[in-house]
C-alpha cells in the first residue's frame, strides 16, 4: 500500500499523526463537545484519533473509537454522532472477537482558526489526498496497538459533497486500502438523507447520480472492514 504524503495549498508537506492530550489546546474536537467523554477516551485507547497538520496548525481531523466485539459498549461514543453500523457490530454482525478500532468522521479543511470565523471548511484542502492520509495512519496505529480490524462507514463514490457533509471517505478509497465491503444491511429505496433532506449541493448531486440511472440502493453507505489478523 503506497503511504499517501498530502501537501497543502503552499506545497509545503502536510504531517500526520495520533492526537494525544496535549494536542488539545490545538485541535478542534467538533464532535466530541464533552469533556468527561474526551478525557475518558484517552484513558481507555490514548489517542482520540488522527490529526493532520500544516506548520503547528491542524487543518484535519479524523476522530477514532476503539470498542470491543461482541457486544461492548459504546457509551463514549456520543449517540448523535454514531455512524449506524455501530449497533449491528456489537451484536455480532462481523464474527470478530476481540479489540477493533472504529472510523467516526474527517473534517477535513477545519480547524479551530476557521472555526472562529465559520462553520464551513477551508476547500484549498480538498483533494490533497489528506483524508486518506489519515486513514492510513489510522490503521498503521490500529496494527501498531493490537487491534483486531479496522472498521469505517464508507460513503457512496462519486457524492464528494455529501462525504463533506456526513465526514466520511468514499468506500472506493477504502477498498483501495485493502478494506472489504461486509455491509450486514440490504437498501431497496434511498437513504433518508437523500430524501429532500440534504443541502442544495448535496440533493444537486444526488439528482445528477440518479438521471444517470444509478440505483437508489447505491446511495447507502457501506461497512468496510479491514481484518488485520487471520481468522
Amino acid at each position: 500500500m503506497k503511504i499517501i504524503t498530502p501537501t497543502s495549498p503552499n506545497g509545503s508537506s502536510i504531517e500526520v499523526s495520533p492526537i494525544r492530550r496535549e494536542d488539545l489546546g490545538k485541535v478542534l474536537i467538533r464532535c466530541l463537545p464533552d469533556g468527561y467523554r474526551v478525557e475518558m477516551l484517552f484513558k481507555t485507547q490514548e489517542i482520540i484519533g488522527i490529526g493532520a497538520w500544516d506548520g503547528d496548525k491542524c487543518i484535519a481531523q479524523l476522530h477514532c473509537y476503539r470498542l470491543i466485539l461482541p457486544h461492548g459498549s459504546a457509551d463514549l461514543w456520543p449517540a448523535w454522532s454514531r455512524p449506524s453500523y455501530v449497533d449491528g457490530v456489537l451484536n455480532g454482525c462481523l464474527s470478530i472477537s476481540g479489540p477493533v478500532w472504529c472510523h467516526a468522521c474527517f473534517h477535513v479543511g477545519r480547524s479551530i482558526e476557521s472555526f472562529a470565523h465559520s462553520d464551513e471548511p477551508d476547500s484549498r484542502y480538498f483533494g490533497r489526498g489528506i483524508g486518506t492520509a489519515l486513514a492510513q495512519a489510522s490503521v498503521r496505529w490500529a496494527k501498531e496497538h493490537d487491534y483486531e480490524a479496522v472498521i469505517a462507514p464508507g460513503t457512496p463514490d462519486g457524492l464528494f459533497s455529501f462525504s463533506v457533509l456526513a465526514g466520511g471517505l468514499p468506500w472506493t478509497t477504502y477498498q483501495k486500502l485493502g478494506f472489504t465491503d461486509e455491509t450486514f444491511e440490504t437498501y431497496d429505496d434511498l437513504p433518508e438523507w437523500a430524501q429532500d433532506n440534504g443541502p442544495p449541493e448535496v440533493m444537486k448531486e444526488v439528482e445528477l447520480v440518479l438521471a444517470k440511472g444509478r440505483p437508489k440502493r447505491e446511495l447507502h453507505s457501506k461497512l468496510m472492514v479491514l481484518r488485520l489478523k487471520n481468522a
